[in-house]
């Protein structure tokens, strides 16, 4: 009777290692976005609202945002479906949960590439989310509210984990797995799937001429291999992105609307609404400081890595990885000089191109690679030192994790499980003493009386009422469900729907400034802008006085009915 090998022996166990290892990854990240970020979170009224709009034209109807063009088709139609019959609140919760399970899925399949422990694994998981706390470079983030982008970078990871694979093994096959993968990243969000797909292209590229000459463990590459292999992965990744790519082409290609009227929304979005993603000359100094520092540590990881891995045991996907981000870093390099102005936006030559590029986002790929790989080479890192009891760094002939007696080392495994335990725990609870008590500009008494007022409006106003809402507008349509004339985070995508949305913030300054120049708001004033906006009822704080009584009033906000609901936006 054959016995069993060594292997088979251990499979068993191996298949619970990596499950578990899986589950305490998802748990990570699970707990930190729960504790970091409240629900709603800051982006999640603006997504899951237009999700329940895209199968519901009634719902707010009136809303500009809501029923503008739609850029991320797929997410909306996924948790859109959701939202009919569950409350936004759950979607969110349920929608978090699902998204970062597949996110934290394929940080395992990518830390399991890089021969990373289990305990390493989820080390590098806690890194990643306590770097995200301590800054970003165009803020960018993977690990919190409910969005596209968060199982678009999960689909990413494991289109890397294959990519890998393949450039291991030489198989066609696994580019075309990769592809899919790819391909589904586009579809849940077409720009970091795309930037995604370009810098692999990149990175092969780079790498070809490395590859000319064969080596251990990598068969040679040839020309030819390297254009089936890259047509392999582009063409799956095509096909399995047009449900999500179509919408977001037709939106950036459709309406007839002139050339100027194209560069005058392009300039709202990059210089204006989305600056502090797109404009490279807005970027805080402590965010340079910052990308500075985090690339400083990657680096010297790296070199770190390279210096106590011995050739014949270092795991060859590192230098794919470095490469990854090396091409996203080139990107970003590009994006700056592109965008760099000390001056204003406007007076910079050329201006109108150079919005075109940046409302691409050229810094995104870098801004979520460089914590991600700055964590997996620190816990990388920390592996490597940890499984090597006795050994001098740069040892030619280190053995990494077996002594010649094949027992693993237990005292390195403890120690790195220790370690893993407590960065856990830390980042849990520094993410609870980060998590913001209310939005932005609100006090507790103000967020409070904010839901109560919105709860009034959804209670006593008809459903399709169009309500002028305060600058400081947050979550209005999430806790009202009623239209808003206009609100400065939900800016729509589209050439027509920008300049709407511009052209409606500016008919709500004219209007009171010309009303307040007597010192109140009359019935005239209201009769006023209900002609000119349609609106029905005023929410304010701040507005006033006011000839009128409110129909509802708390301590901090006032709700005036101003006409008949069913006003036409004129």
């Amino acid at each position: 009777m054959k016995a069993d090998s060594p292997n088979d022996a251990t499979r068993p166990d191996r298949k619970a290692g990596n499950a578990a290892t899986m589950v305490l990854v998802c748990c990570v990240f699970v707990l930190y976005s729960f504790c970091r970020v409240p629900i709603p979170g800051v982006n999640e009224p603006h997504y899951l609202c237009k999700a329940r709009a895209f199968y519901d034209a009634q719902w707010c109807s009136r809303d500009l945002f809501l029923h503008s063009a739609n850029a991320h088709v797929v997410f909306f139609a996924l948790f859109g479906a959701a939202a009919q019959v569950l409350p936004l609140a759950v979607v969110a919760i349920v929608g978090r949960i699902i998204s970062l399970t597949l996110f934290g899925l394929a940080w395992v399949a990518l830390g399991r590439r890089l021969s990373l422990s289990s305990c390493a694994i989820v080390l590098a998981a806690c890194c990643f989310c306590g770097i995200a706390m301590t800054g970003n470079f165009s803020g960018e983030w993977v690990v919190g509210g409910l969005e596209g982008k968060v199982a678009a970078y999960g689909f990413a990871l494991l289109a890397m984990s294959f990519w890998l694979d393949a450039l291991q093994a030489g198989s066609r096959r696994r580019y075309a797995v990769s592809g899919v993968c790819a391909g589904l990243s586009v579809a849940c969000h077409p720009v970091v799937g795309l930037w995604f797909c370009i810098g692999v292209a990149l990175s092969e590229a780079a790498m070809f001429p490395f590859r000319g000459v064969p080596s251990e463990g990598s068969p040679k590459r040839t020309m030819t291999a390297l254009v089936l292999d890259g047509l392999s992965f582009a063409t799956v990744a095509f096909v399995v992105s047009l449900p999500g790519l179509v919408p977001a082409l037709l939106l950036l290609t459709s309406g007839d609307a002139p050339a100027a009227q194209i560069e005058r929304a392009n300039y709202i979005q990059v210089f204006w609404r989305l600056a502090h993603h797109l404009d490279p000359g807005t970027f805080p100094a402590r965010a340079w400081i910052h990308t500075l520092v985090l690339s400083g540590v990657c680096i010297a990881g790296f070199v770190g890595l390279q210096r106590l891995q011995p050739q014949s045991t270092r795991p060859p996907a590192w230098q794919p990885c470095l490469c990854l981000l090396v091409a996203s870093a080139i990107i970003a390099a590009a994006g700056v000089v592109v965008g760099w102005h000390s001056g204003l936006a406007r007076d910079m030559p050329d201006w109108q191109w150079r919005a075109a590029v940046l409302k691409f986002y050229p810094f995104r790929l870098f801004d979520a690679l460089l914590p991600m790989t700055t964590a997996l080479v620190v816990a990388g890192l920390l592996d490597t030192v940890v499984r090597r009891p006795g050994e001098t760094p740069g040892t030619p002939n280190a053995v990494p994790e077996s002594s010649a007696t094949g027992r693993p080392n237990r005292g390195g495994n403890w120690l790195l499980g220790g370690v893993t335990l407590v960065s856990a725990g830390l980042v849990i609870m520094a993410a609870l003493s980060q998590r913001p008590m209310t939005p932005a500009g609100y006090s507790r008494k103000h967020f409070a009386d904010w839901k109560s007022a919105c709860d009034w409006i959804r209670h006593n106003t008809p459903q399709d009422a169009l309500v002028f809402t305060p600058r400081e507008s947050f979550a209005f349509k999430w806790f009202a469900e009623r239209a808003e004339y206009v609100c400065i985070k939900d800016c729509p995508q589209d050439t027509e729907g920008i300049l709407g949305w511009n052209q409606r913030l500016w008919t709500i300054h004219g209007w009171a400034n010309e009303s307040f120049q007597d010192g109140r708001f009359d019935d005239a004033d209201l009769e006023r802008l209900r002609q000119q906006t349609g609106c029905n009822y005023v929410l304010t704080r701040r507005l006033g006085p006011f000839e009128a009584a409110p129909v509802f009033r708390n301590d901090i906000w006032r709700v005036y009915e101003i006409s008949d609901h069913d006003s036409a936006v004129r």
